[in-house]
């Protein structure tokens, strides 16, 4: 339950940031890609284009998993 709480918080601040700030996301993604050198891969101007839909998405996705993870509390105590 406790990953699914986690993943819904991921998935919602993602989906916030794509959403809102999509300048802070890519700054960040050229901070790891600096860090990280050729593990990580860049985030694909695909994804920029399509933001909103992503963002949506994601933040639908939280959504899901906090009821889930609701639901399974409220079940199995």
């Amino acid at each position: 339950m406790l990953f699914l709480i986690f993943a819904g918080i991921i998935a919602l601040v993602f989906g916030g940031l794509i959403l809102f700030s999509p300048q802070t996301i890519r700054n960040l993604n050229d901070k790891v890609s600096g860090l990280m050198g050729r593990f990580v891969f860049s985030v694909d101007e695909e994804v920029y284009r399509l933001r909103v839909g992503i963002g949506i998405s994601l933040i639908l996705a939280s959504g899901l998993f906090f009821f889930v993870a609701y639901f399974l509390i409220k079940k199995y105590g």
